[in-house]
């Protein structure tokens, strides 16, 4: 299946030969690798070199080493976490605003809104509800919540109506970006009861299927928030990524 690869950054070469076999769906999750003397012999290299390329995919997401008698490398999903965790190594380093994060928000999530009022089944409200509710309580008992569970939970479960992992991806990604931010600024409980809000305003549109205000509740939110951390964070001498 592979092939043997000349000697100028080996692993680097037996890492792509694996990688694409996985993406052209040559190899598919829970597939066993041959083993390490196996795959020494494929790509004429040295068990060193093997381990090294194995154990890179095993990072990137692409595999998982098992150990044991039924152990060895298998192919596996690349997980949310780990695409999550790729996107934010890179945008690390391009000083990432509240405003260009709050653009992005603009371009998905009204959308996302809209489709949770026409497609959302009463289950799917209900789970809706429990989030907000929790939320709710634990703003009640003095506790000021920055991006956490049942926040971006709420987010989460409106954008799952889509059924587009794309779009899926993006906004949680976006929204762990948005809760280091928080962390960082930690705006208080005043701006996570606006949130509370916001939240119960949307989630009312939802349960009305009213598409277009389902959609403006949402925009209306992400205006809101910007504004506010944006003006916290210039306050408190932030740099805006």
């Amino acid at each position: 299946m592979f092939e043997v690869v000349p000697r100028d950054k080996i692993s680097l070469r037996i890492i792509e030969q694996i990688r694409r076999s996985i993406l052209s769906g040559k190899l598919v999750p829970g597939h066993r690798l041959s083993s390490e003397k196996e795959l020494m012999v494929e790509f004429g290299v040295s068990k060193q070199t093997i381990r090294e390329a194995l154990r890179a995919l095993e990072v990137l997401g692409f595999l998982e080493i098992r150990k044991g008698a039924n152990g060895g490398a298998v192919v596996i999903e690349v997980s949310e976490q780990t695409a999550r965790d790729s996107i934010a190594n890179y945008l690390h380093f391009k000083n990432v605003s509240i405003q260009d994060l709050a653009e992005t928000r603009r371009l998905t999530e009204p959308y996302l809104a809209k489709l949770a009022a026409e497609r959302m089944t009463p289950e799917d409200i209900d789970e809706l509800e429990e989030i907000y509710q929790a939320h709710r309580q634990a703003l009640d008992r003095g506790e000021a919540i920055y991006g956490g569970e049942n926040e971006i939970g709420f987010h989460t479960r409106i954008a799952e109506a889509s059924d587009n992992p794309v779009l899926i991806l993006i906004m949680d990604f976006v929204h762990s970006l948005f809760r280091e931010i928080k962390l960082e600024i930690r705006p208080g409980l005043g701006f996570s009861w606006m949130v509370s809000a916001a939240h119960g305003r949307i989630l009312d549109a939802i349960k009305a299927g009213d598409c277009g205000r389902a959609a403006a509740e949402k925009l209306r939110h992400i205006d809101e928030v910007e504004k506010e951390l944006a003006t916290l964070q210039a306050l408190r001498g932030g740099n805006g990524g």
